[in-house]
């Protein structure tokens, strides 16, 4: 493929996402070459439990995609730490997908790593963004290095591309959204009268919950997502740790039916503004809303994000039942920005 530049993939965390990620580069090689003049191969693979991929040449996302699945979804090389195969592979761009943590260390640690080499970095994980973003972005301004990061808030839908390069010159004062599918899921089948339980199972069944949904009931995950667009959007240099958040991993059908009762709705809600002093504050809420809340329609595996601007007045972003390709394409589009900024 003379004339077409070569993009080199690190992928650490070979989950749901970045096997959705291959498929759709898989079928959309094409388009690549012909539209965007890039092919992208991946150099290295690893995965916490199904082996390891590491080939410096560098093979399609088609090709390694088949591997992992002649296999039993696995590898046939054992295991290597993530620091291992950021430095054996050769690549251009980690693409950092690791299950989060909270504090977000091992993210983080591999950000680094990966910018010691040289490597431009995109991340799903929320960690970097949300516990350790300016540092991060420093380093990466003051070595020529790219940190992207569209898939950690509304999978696939531009919330960081949008501020960054459709609001030249203005500036985000604050934010207000229903940022956790799992939650608002929940919250909506209680309303129709189904227990927390089976709610919970359903989306587990449904297979955008995890089989562990502690971190989404509790907030935890809602909070990180605030961190994350209170860092880039108000440069707020907050962490997860610091933000007030509710919980709907106690609440009773009883105590949704209150609420229903009074013709309003139940939402988890993630806002943060900035004062006149330049403060940020930040806090995740349990709220019943009202029809004439926009919060009030997002149901389901929807989500909803209202930014409040100096100049651009109220810009209202709405993704409607984000799954995963939404997500996959926010690794897609980040690296598609890279390739262009090369």
């Amino acid at each position: 493929m003379d004339g077409f530049r070569d993009i080199r993939l690190c992928i650490l965390g070979f989950g749901h996402v970045t096997q959705r990620f291959c498929e759709l580069v898989r079928d959309r090689e094409g388009v690549l070459a012909r539209e965007h003049g890039v092919r992208f191969l991946v150099n290295a693979v690893g995965t916490g439990s199904h082996g390891s991929w590491l080939d410096v040449e560098g093979a399609t996302p088609a090709q390694v995609i088949a591997a992992f699945r002649a296999e039993g979804d696995r590898f046939i090389s054992p295991e290597r730490s993530g620091f291992d195969l950021i430095a054996a592979s050769g690549a251009d761009v980690l693409v950092e997908s690791t299950p989060l943590a909270l504090g977000g260390q091992l993210a983080i640690a591999h950000v680094d790593a990966a910018f010691d080499a040289g490597l431009d970095v995109v991340t799903v994980n929320k960690g970097p963004i949300a516990w350790d973003y300016r540092r991060l972005r420093d380093r990466a301004d003051a070595e020529g290095l790219r940190l992207r990061h569209e898939g950690v808030t509304m999978d696939g839908c531009p919330v960081y591309n949008l501020a960054e390069f459709c609001l030249p010159g203005d500036r985000v004062l604050g934010f207000r959204g229903v940022l956790n599918s799992t939650s608002n899921y929940v919250l909506d089948a209680m309303a129709e009268g189904a227990s927390r339980e089976s709610a919970v199972a359903d989306a587990i069944e449904g297979g955008f919950a995890e089989t562990d949904p502690t971190y989404d009931l509790e907030g935890h995950d809602a909070a990180a997502k605030v961190a994350a667009l209170a860092n880039v959007l108000l440069d707020a240099d907050i962490t997860p740790d610091v933000i007030a958040r509710d919980s709907i991993a106690e609440l009773s059908q009883d105590d949704v039916a209150k609420v229903v009762a009074y013709g309003r709705r139940l939402r988890l809600i993630g806002e943060a503004q900035r004062n006149e002093d330049g403060e940020v504050t930040a806090r995740v809420t349990l709220e019943p809303v009202r029809s004439q809340d926009p919060m009030y329609w997002i149901s389901g595996t929807s989500s909803c994000l209202i930014l409040e601007t100096e100049l651009a007045g109220t810009v209202e972003i709405v993704e409607r039942d984000g799954l995963l390709t939404q997500t996959a394409y926010a690794v897609y589009a980040d690296l598609l920005t890279i390739a262009r900024s090369r």
